[in-house]
């Protein structure tokens, strides 16, 4: 492979990386190419290059969430036949692997960002987030979640419940500043983010048990 190939595949990932941190904390209009090439140290010929231009590095972000959330979370939401207590196992396995990529991981900043301000201002970050990411996402979490419970996969209570679990995880990425300075906690490592998730799993059971003991009734 020529030097000037390897160097032009080797600026794909940061100029992605580059764009989720930057589109995140400023907005896609305020973010210029300029930036996004000095950020990955590349070229900006690069971004044209690789995506055809800034929408389409935006694009290419948004697949990249996608990817890494469904990544996280479909390694767990594959099993097929479960007794409602293996179902809520995964469903807490699940839990815990979104708390540990979003409070632990080196991208655990930038995706949330890059979501939050995206998927409110640009409908085409959204359609393909939405169809390759939430929506299958989400309806193989329901299935978990009507075999931990009983009820109906296609109520809104299900629905809700899921997206008020996740709602959880999210909020402790995004307010992470506020929550650890109440706490009075200096550093965050594996030890508070434990504590966080285990908060979150407890509940996630109640919730759970309460659903159950509704569908039987």
């Amino acid at each position: 492979m020529a030097r000037n190939e390897q160097k032009s595949k080797s600026t794909h990932d940061p100029l992605i990386n580059a764009g989720l941190r930057l589109f995140g904390e400023s907005g896609y209009d305020a973010t210029s190419t300029r930036q996004i090439a000095l950020a990955a140290d590349a070229n900006i010929s690069a971004i044209s290059y690789h995506f055809g231009g800034k929408e389409g590095l935006r694009l290419a972000c948004a697949e990249n969430v996608a990817k890494t959330l469904t990544t996280t979370i479909t390694t767990f939401a594959a099993i097929e036949s479960q007794t409602p207590e293996e179902a809520a196992l995964e469903l807490e396995h699940i839990v815990s692997a979104l708390v540990q990529m979003l409070l632990l991981q080196p991208q655990a900043k930038t995706i949330p960002q890059f979501m939050l301000r995206e998927i409110v201002q640009a409908e085409e970050v959204l359609d393909i987030i939405f169809p390759n990411f939430f929506e299958p996402i989400h309806k193989s979490l329901s299935q978990l979640w009507v075999r931990a419970t009983g009820q109906d996969a296609n109520s809104d209570a299900v629905m809700l419940s899921l997206f008020a679990v996740v709602g959880q995880v999210i909020y402790f990425r995004v307010s992470r500043e506020i929550v650890y300075r109440r706490l009075k906690w200096d550093s965050v490592g594996p030890t508070e983010v434990q504590t966080v998730e285990s908060i979150i799993l407890t509940n996630l059971r109640a919730t759970l048990e309460v659903a159950k003991k509704g569908s039987s009734q």
